[in-house]
């Protein structure tokens, strides 16, 4: 390697080290980005309940981190569910008893913005949502 280095150039030389410097910076980058998006953690993401009726209830992700869970219930035209959010994570914990199927129910625990949970026959939508979202609403 000592013999390989001596014929090189200056020129070459730098183009190396200018290379290894442009590589490394290329590859901590990304590193960068996701130490600054932890930081910003939950604080910017909110839970959105909307109701058949137009109603919208906004909580922010950041006030779920308890020892409790937080329980919210929400009143639709076949009865009330229960809306449960701990930890940074929400889910319909409870569907009314009229609801046949209760697939919202059984949907289960989401923690990130995009998919959400939709209670067709109780007209209750509960999604996460974050400030740089695409989402642009929910339709019946």
């Amino acid at each position: 390697m000592k013999r390989l280095w001596n014929y090189l150039t200056i020129y070459d030389k730098v183009l190396i080290i200018s290379l290894i410097m442009i590589s490394g910076i290329f590859m901590l980058t990304p590193l960068v980005g996701l130490l600054s998006e932890q930081d910003r953690g939950n604080q910017e993401k909110e839970i959105v309940i909307q109701t058949g009726d137009g109603r919208v209830q906004r909580i922010l992700l950041e006030n779920t981190f308890q020892e409790e869970a937080l329980i919210i219930p929400v009143e639709g035209p076949l009865g009330i569910s229960y809306i449960e959010a701990h930890q940074g994570r929400v889910r319909i914990k409870e569907a009314p008893p009229a609801d046949p199927l209760k697939i919202c129910e059984h949907t289960g625990w989401i923690e990130q913005a995009g998919p959400p949970i939709i209670c067709v026959p109780n007209k209750i939508s509960v999604w996460i949502e974050d400030k740089e979202s695409e989402l642009d609403g929910v339709s019946w």
